[in-house]
């Protein structure tokens, strides 16, 4: 005896998911995965390299407020083995420099440009460039301009200007 009661599968429910029901997924994944990212993507490195970045912009404005004043002074293009030694007066006193540009001295730049003594350190590199490092990194000091994390600034040589440079942190 055949049983009475058949059971047919409807031919609606073989489709699948419908546009709607995939756009609603997609939507509320790309929200998990915009809350979750952040905490999971570390952006230091590049705050830090901006920062040094900011530095560079001050080393910058300094070093062309300085040729200024050596322009006016008339002395742009002499170097310190000249006699008398090229200075131009800022309100501190009197500043040696370069073929109008000031030197690498850490003594000089901090006299010029404002930085925070806790958070950046100066010092002159083998390489005699005036570099500008985190003091968080003092662990590896730097010695050259091809160190990273830094910000540097090599004095002017004759008719060179000075070349200053920011290598990012990793």
């Amino acid at each position: 005896m055949k049983s009475a009661i058949t059971f047919k599968q409807s031919e609606n429910n073989t489709q699948g998911f419908t546009l709607i029901e995939l756009v609603v997924v997609i939507v509320i994944l790309g929200i998990l995965a915009a809350t979750v990212a952040p905490k999971y993507i570390d952006l230091t490195a590049d705050a830090h390299t901006a920062t040094l970045e900011a530095v560079k912009g001050s080393l910058e404005g300094a070093s062309a407020l300085v040729y200024s004043k050596s322009i006016v002074a008339g002395n742009q293009n002499k170097t310190q083995s000249d006699t008398p030694a090229p200075t131009i007066e800022l309100s501190d006193g009197s500043l040696n420099i370069d073929y109008g540009y000031p030197q690498a001295i850490v003594a000089d730049w901090k006299r010029l440009i404002d930085i925070d003594e806790e958070v950046f350190s100066m010092t002159v590199g083998f390489d005699a460039a005036l570099i500008i490092y985190r003091t968080d990194r003092e662990g590896v000091a730097p010695i050259t301009a091809g160190f990273d994390c830094i910000t540097y600034y090599k004095g002017a040589v004759g008719d060179h200007k000075p070349e200053m440079g920011t290598n990012p942190c990793s």
